[in-house]
């Protein structure tokens, strides 16, 4: 099954175009007047958190959608609304998407690991995804809890590495927060374990929302990124809480407080130097990009928000 994967990511990756890549900062996202040109392609999944109500609805047709955008994998977020693993894995098949990725909640990784590998087996993917860390565990809240967090993760991902797959840290912004010595809570959780058994999936979005310059993180990291999440957006101000924790307040998918205004947007319609990142993913030997819109906005549907990115994509000729 790997070596069916590995060879469709060779044969999505074999385009190759010349070097070099627009470098006019955060502007280059949206106003380039030329195409940047970049080393190779990659190929591009998408995360299906961003059309889950559309899953819901429709499993199969929303994965079709997806693969008639353009779209060449998915990755997985543990929820398959009453389908089986068996048969997800067929619809995959039949509409010639990869299922690369799953997120699944470390909880769940945790109580019944081989659980987790079973169905992951099934699915076929390569990488299986820690996707969120609760509260009580992140750095700036307790540092003792985190740290002991941040060696169960690597326990976790020994297992994991062990029955074949890579375990990845998906990342927010609040692993960007300084423990004790000034260390970065991001940095530490990946320099106290063996890389072997964590790897990085850098969400640009949630680097840049911290402070952080997503290209720099993207480069820093290069050789141990092998999914990078490509997700824009829009903010003015600052809001007193994060996004992920407003979203679904406002009827126009908007997050809005106090003390400043948010939106998740198309790639190309934010604020994230996009083709900056694709450039580092690359130059960095990241194996697949991962599009991620987690609400929908400027009165598209979910699917629409995720078309568009393709027609972003498309127009830097990386699909």
């Amino acid at each position: 099954m790997k070596k069916i994967i590995l060879a469709a990511i060779a044969i999505a990756s074999a385009a190759i175009l010349a070097a070099g890549c627009c470098n006019s900062g955060n502007k280059c996202s949206s106003c380039c007047e030329t195409t940047p040109a970049f080393a190779r392609k990659l190929p591009v999944g998408v995360q299906l958190y961003s059309v889950r109500t559309d899953l819901e609805k429709d499993f199969y047709g929303t994965l079709k959608a997806i693969r008639e955008m353009g779209y060449a994998g998915v990755e997985f977020y543990g929820e398959y609304y009453g389908n089986s693993v068996v048969q997800v894995k067929k619809w995959c098949t039949e509409l010639g998407l990869i299922p690369f990725s799953n997120h699944v909640p470390f909880q769940q990784m945790i109580d019944d690991v081989d659980k987790v590998i079973e169905e992951n087996t099934i699915l076929g993917v390569q990488y299986i995804v820690f996707p969120y860390m609760d509260e009580a565990s992140r750095p700036g809240v307790d540092e003792e809890q985190f740290k002991a967090t941040a060696a169960r993760i690597g326990e976790v991902g020994a297992k994991i590495s062990a029955a074949g797959f890579q375990l990845l840290y998906h990342n927010h912004d609040f692993e960007f927060v300084p423990l004790a010595d000034g260390t970065l809570g991001y940095d530490y959780l990946f320099s106290s374990n063996d890389r072997a058994n964590l790897q990085n999936e850098i969400d640009v979005c949630w680097v840049s929302y911290s402070g952080q310059d997503p290209v720099e993180y993207v480069t820093k990291y290069a050789g141990n990124i092998p999914v990078v999440h490509l997700k824009d957006y829009k903010l003015e101000g600052k809001l007193s809480s994060a996004p992920y924790a407003l979203i679904g307040i406002s009827t126009d998918n908007s997050m809005k407080d106090e003390g400043g205004w948010f939106e998740y947007r198309p790639l190309g319609e934010g604020q994230v130097d996009i083709p900056g990142v694709i450039k580092a993913a690359i130059d960095g030997k990241a194996q697949w990009l991962c599009v991620e819109q987690d609400e929908p906005s400027q009165g598209r549907s979910r699917l629409e928000g995720v078309a568009k990115s393709v027609e972003y994509l498309r127009s830097l000729d990386l699909m």
